[in-house]
């Protein structure tokens, strides 16, 4: 290499100035993955789903919670995921108890929805809605569009939630066809279907 090319060529960065690099680098990755949460955030709120109450009785005591995050996993054997945050107050009980049943709901029942998703927890979410010891021994609700009363087969954590696989032992299902409650955008509403 030349003198010239030599002269022309930029200085080596400082050992300093490489790490400060590093550091903004690293604050550019945190940025990045904040904006990939909140983006994906808001993209999984665009996606319409149902709700329940996922409820249990451990020691004596009944817990329940509201999930948007239920689907089937296999009908054969019959299965059913849940989605549960790990910090939720019913979490601990659910997986103690090895039982729960999930009562889909009905748009009549929005409350229970929010009352289910606030403090305080145990017997006292209870206190309204039509709750009976069902043929599980679980709590179920009356006038759910269904209670699928599952036994905890496995349990799956990843960040802050556990995927909960349940394995359906019993179904109450409503005779007559029932509206359920969507969850969407922050918000309960309802499902009308498309007219030809």
């Amino acid at each position: 290499m030349s003198e010239a090319e030599l002269q022309a060529r930029p200085a080596a960065a400082d050992t300093n100035d490489a790490n400060d690099a590093n550091d903004t680098n690293d604050t550019n990755d945190a940025n990045d993955t904040e904006e990939l949460t909140t983006s994906f955030r808001q993209a999984m709120r665009r996606l319409a789903g149902g709700v329940a109450l996922v409820s249990t009785v451990h020691d004596g005591v009944r817990h329940g919670m509201t999930v948007t995050a239920v689907t089937s996993l296999t009908m054969d054997p019959p299965a059913l995921v849940v989605s549960v945050n790990r910090h939720a107050s019913a979490f601990e009980a659910l997986v103690m108890s090895g039982r729960f049943c999930v009562n889909l709901l009905t748009q009549q029942h929005a409350d229970l929805a929010v009352a289910f998703s606030r403090k305080p927890d145990g017997d006292a979410r209870f206190v309204n809605g039509a709750w009976r010891t069902g043929e599980s021994g679980l709590p179920t609700l009356d006038g759910s569009v269904a209670s699928i009363a599952c036994r905890l087969h496995d349990l799956v954590e990843f960040g802050t939630h556990a995927i909960l696989i349940g394995a359906v032992e019993h179904l109450e299902i409503e005779p007559q066809p029932m509206a359920p409650l969507v969850y969407l955008s922050g918000q309960f509403g309802g499902f009308w279907p498309l007219t030809a």
